[in-house]
């Protein structure tokens, strides 16, 4: 491990990961509860994910230019400030207008803060071991997703006492309670932390440094990574609640969130996994393998019956759960430098997130469901794709067996 090793900043990450995390993917479970509450077509339903993940388009680039220009904690402080307006308008005012402005500006803060922390954390452990610990922030992402439903079926409950005492006709609002709680513990956590200065030239923002990563095939190699793989997560966890009902008569309170937090589950059980994985496998050859055992167990969770699918939507937690980080690490170990801009540029493809739900509900509204999540699939051949042509300059550090 590398001197410059700065544990306070790796805590403050992996703390960001677990909020960015629990506050997103609750989302998916909230879903078939805002299609009953609501009256909502699957078209109208794909606009609260949409409204999200279309801020992450909007925001990416502009928060990798001021993060650069003006660093980390000014940029990160007004990424909470934004999510605790769109949380507050939650709280105070819920209806389906309101939760799309709700999720963009909740999404807004959430994209600056990925975009800010992700160099950061390479800035903190070094080039050759951020795949390591770049896995290590998933398993945070995966826990807090994991938990997200189970909180969630909790507030459902009529015996919990937060659900007696506030917000009785819909308890999840508390999630968004929770969240501007959290908001304010990492504003001061912010607030104490010491943020090493990056002042090498080489990392100093200009436009014929931006235009030429615009220009470059090799942003948008990785961009088309990210969009697929955020694409297809989402797509899972919004869509498979709602499929399980439509074609198995399952229950989403029930078999719904016990899949989508499985699925989350396994994800995080993956990514300690891919920890051991990363360090005896190449990266690429590892996207190959997840991408490829990826796309058998979509089609088996499409295709199969009830039990078949269920579990085979629980295991693609535990198939694709080193793909953000692999596809993260070879993105910016493609370059030597300029690693926050490029990395707003690449984070704009989580508005993959937005894109997949919509069309899966679109097509689905068309032709059904089970055609409209076969957009799963055409997302994890591109991965496949990308673990065969992609070139990093600085590869992952393997143990010698």
């Amino acid at each position: 491990m590398k001197a410059n090793f700065n544990i306070s900043l790796v805590i403050f990450v992996m703390v960001v990961f677990f909020v960015i995390s629990f506050i997103t993917n609750i989302i998916g479970p909230l879903i078939p509860q805002f299609i009953k509450t609501y009256n909502l077509s699957l078209v109208l339903a794909s606009f609260l994910p949409l409204s999200f993940f279309f801020s992450y388009g909007i925001f990416s680039i502009p928060a990798g230019i001021y993060l650069e220009r003006y660093g980390g904690k000014i940029i990160m402080a007004i990424a909470f400030l934004t999510s605790s307006i769109g949380a507050a308008l939650i709280i105070v005012c819920p209806g389906y207008f309101s939760f799309i402005i709700s999720f963009f500006l909740i999404g807004t803060g959430m994209a600056i803060l990925q975009v800010a922390i992700n160099p950061l954390l390479r800035q903190a452990v070094s080039g050759e071991n951020f795949a390591f610990f770049s896995i290590i922030g998933q398993l945070a992402f995966g826990s807090a997703s994991f938990l997200s439903p189970i909180f969630y079926k909790f507030l459902l409950e009529n015996s919990n006492l937060l659900g007696i005492t506030f917000f009785s006709n819909d308890p999840w609002i508390w999630i968004y309670v929770f969240f501007i709680g959290a908001i304010i513990f990492l504003l001061i956590f912010l607030y104490l932390l010491k943020i090493p200065s990056n002042n090498l030239k080489a990392e100093q923002f200009d436009f014929k440094t931006f235009f030429n990563f615009l220009l470059s095939k090799k942003t948008y190699f990785y961009f088309f990574g990210i969009f697929c793989y955020v694409g297809i997560e989402q797509g899972i966890n919004n869509w498979s609640s709602e499929f399980l009902y439509q074609y198995h008569l399952l229950d989403p309170e029930v078999v719904g969130v016990e899949v989508i937090s499985s699925f989350w589950g396994n994800l995080t059980i993956g990514t300690v996994v891919s920890l051991f994985l990363v360090r005896l496998i190449d990266e690429k050859k590892l996207l190959n393998i997840y991408s490829l055992s990826s796309a058998l167990l979509i089609l088996f969770a499409i295709h199969g019956n009830a039990d078949f699918s269920v579990l085979s939507f629980k295991l693609l937690g535990f198939s694709i759960s080193g793909v953000w980080s692999v596809m993260i690490s070879l993105g910016l170990n493609s370059v030597s430098k300029n690693h926050s801009i490029l990395t707003g540029i690449l984070l704009t493809g989580i508005v993959g997130g937005a894109i997949f739900p919509f069309i899966i509900a679109s097509i689905g509204q068309l032709f059904g469901l089970k055609i409209g999540m076969h957009t799963i699939l055409f997302g994890l051949i591109y991965l496949s794709y990308v673990g065969f042509k992609a070139k990093p300059i600085v590869s992952n550090k393997l143990i010698k067996i």
